[in-house]
């Protein structure tokens, strides 16, 4: 905890350019403090956050973990004797779990301004058991997932979130603002990426087996798509000036280019270009590094790309012929 009021009092809110410390409150409980705090502070935190929203504020709690929270409440129920249900954990866990999460919402307040309040709750199984009953019951009750992942951790690939362990029930209830706002097809070339995602998750059980040389090479160039998806779309660097926070826009014009990318590739297999000369050709190397090399008040930059790559590709498949 020290480390953690240390760093934060060095932060700086880039929007008002005043220390983020301002806007903060810190609630801490260590596991060295008696086990009805440690229960009670994740209360603290909702009845606090609902305060500033009662004021017209909008407010967010992020509460690291319910599953020590969860803890401490079945410490406290196994002290009051009562019936313990799955793993130990009070049966009433499910209620308490959802009277929490129902707290979030926007209201509009009585004297007439608006407030809300947005929970993020971090869940922390032992033993990265997604099946134990604090992951499942707060999964019955959220309609978004993160799933983070060590292995992505480990290999630097940030933010650490598991594209097919995780999820948004909220999909749907945006698909309008996306299509009307940014283009009409946003939803559906944000589907084609994750199905290409999908697809790369069950060829890798093969690659690992047997490795990437017995692939057929549409499947080579579609391992090589999700890379770009996964290192040039996915992967940020919050450091970067233009990375920290990419446009809606220009994330769009990333999709389109990556697809566009795919499709040219698979035409140009149809047509005699083999696996080896479409990546040689280095587009997909480029398309990785797009999002430091085209600022985000440039989008015009991705139509010389898709120039630059149509004229690259005929010359592939004259090359052939």
């Amino acid at each position: 905890m020290t480390q953690v009021l240390e760093e934060f009092g060095e932060l700086i809110d880039p929007k008002t350019n005043r220390p983020l410390t301002e806007r903060t409150i810190h609630i801490a409980n260590t596991s060295n403090m008696p086990v009805a705090a440690r229960e009670a502070s994740i209360y603290t935190g909702i009845t606090l956050a609902e305060y500033y929203r009662d004021m017209g504020y909008h407010t967010a709690i992020m509460a690291d973990s319910t599953s020590r929270w969860a803890e401490a409440l079945r410490e406290i129920s196994g002290r009051l004797e009562e019936m313990p249900a799955e793993e130990g954990f009070p049966a009433y866990l499910p209620s308490r779990l959802s009277e929490f999460y129902e707290r979030a919402g926007y209201v509009r307040t009585l004297c007439g301004s608006e407030g809300s309040v947005t929970i993020i709750g971090a869940v922390s199984p032992q033993g990265s058991d997604f099946s134990e009953p604090v992951t499942q019951n707060t999964k019955r009750f959220v309609r978004c997932f993160w799933a983070l992942d060590k292995s992505l951790a480990y290999a630097r690939h940030y933010p650490a979130i598991n594209w097919n362990a995780s999820y948004s029930e909220y999909s749907d209830d945006l698909s309008d603002y996306y299509n009307t706002n940014i283009a009409p097809d946003f939803m559906q070339l944000r589907q084609q990426l994750s199905d290409i995602l999908g697809e790369e998750s069950k060829l890798m059980e093969i690659v690992k087996l047997m490795g990437a040389d017995v692939l057929p090479d549409d499947q080579k160039i579609l391992i090589e798509a999700a890379r770009v998806v996964r290192v040039g779309f996915l992967q940020q660097n919050a450091y970067h000036a233009d990375d920290t926070f990419v446009p809606l826009e220009k994330q769009y014009l990333m999709m389109k280019l990556i697809l566009a990318l795919y499709d040219k590739a698979r035409n140009a297999l149809s047509k005699g270009v083999s696996a080896a000369q479409i990546i040689e050709c280095g587009w997909f190397e480029k398309l990785i590094k797009m999002k430091y090399d085209i600022p985000n008040n440039r989008p015009d930059m991705f139509g010389e790309y898709e120039k630059e790559m149509t004229e690259d590709f005929k010359k592939l498949e004259r090359a052939v012929k």
